[in-house]
């Protein structure tokens, strides 16, 4: 993504265009203007460092001095702020970087934001895994005008959450969405939790957990059915499943279960606060 241009008469509504998905500064300046040098790295810099969160369009005014005229300026430099293809606000003169620091600082995304913004981005991926920590903290952090959690991002967790088939927390996600906002992706969504559960005590599970049930000891059906029931969304009951024998022997199936327990705790992953409590309760049997 190109994130500095020279304006000229045949980008510049192009430049514009681009206002509408990112914040564009206009920044008109002249060679003949005192340290007119410092003024456009102290902006090049910024726009760098800022890594495509605004674009920065350089106008020189007397190359472009036709184009310059239909902006109205009043002094050389001036930067405009434009955003949706308008102007928003701006300033006049030389200005130090804190000054234009600042002055970004109220129309750029800020860190939650950020985190969202990514967290779509890894959606439309299908990288849910990835996208699922950052789409919590940013429905813990970014509120509505009424300081209420936003129902857009609980649809994109639950969405998340029902990927990687954590059901329950899906469904606590979906029970705070307010009536006006269960439009169709939230009907879609308790669809698919509903279609899911169903798949979660097929047959072939219920023919799994009879003969464990009858073989109690069977370390092959017992880790054939955790990953049964981990398939289909029921993780804690996989992992329970699991730690139970190991409390009375660590080696049971010569390590097989063990072994087991750690490949469902590393699939849920690192920031999934269930595997966090079982592995705990794995670590406190094993120092």
């Amino acid at each position: 993504m190109q994130i500095i241009y020279d304006v000229t008469e045949q980008n510049i509504q192009d430049i514009i265009q681009q206002s509408f998905t990112v914040p564009v500064l206009f920044y008109f300046w002249s060679p003949r203007s005192p340290n007119h040098e410092v003024m456009t790295q102290t902006l090049t810099q910024l726009t760098n460092a800022h890594h495509g969160q605004f674009i920065l369009a350089k106008l020189d005014c007397d190359e472009q001095a036709l184009l310059a005229s239909q902006f109205g300026l009043r002094a050389i430099p001036t930067a405009y702020l434009f955003q949706n293809g308008q102007p928003v606000d701006g300033f006049q003169g030389p200005q130090s970087e804190d000054v234009i620091a600042q002055f970004l600082q109220k129309f750029l995304p800020n860190e939650d934001e950020l985190k969202l913004a990514e967290g779509q981005k890894l959606v439309a991926e299908n990288r849910y895994a990835e996208a699922l920590p950052l789409l919590k903290q940013a429905w813990e952090s970014l509120k509505d005008h009424f300081g209420k959690s936003r129902s857009d991002i609980a649809l994109l967790l639950a969405k998340c959450e029902i990927a990687l088939k954590q059901l329950d927390a899906a469904k606590e996600t979906l029970a705070t969405i307010p009536l006006q906002d269960q439009d169709s992706t939230y009907q879609g969504l308790h669809a698919e939790i509903e279609l899911l559960e169903q798949a979660a005590n097929s047959p072939e599970l219920q023919q799994l957990q009879a003969e464990l049930d009858k073989d109690p000891n069977n370390v092959d059906l017992m880790i054939k059915l955790a990953s049964q029931l981990m398939q289909v969304g029921r993780p804690e009951e996989a992992l329970e499943l699991l730690f139970n024998p190991l409390t009375k022997d660590l080696n049971i199936g010569e390590g097989q279960v063990k072994k087991s327990m750690l490949d469902l705790l590393a699939a849920l992953g690192t920031a999934n606060p269930l595997a966090a409590k079982y592995r705990k309760k794995l670590y406190t049997l094993l120092y």
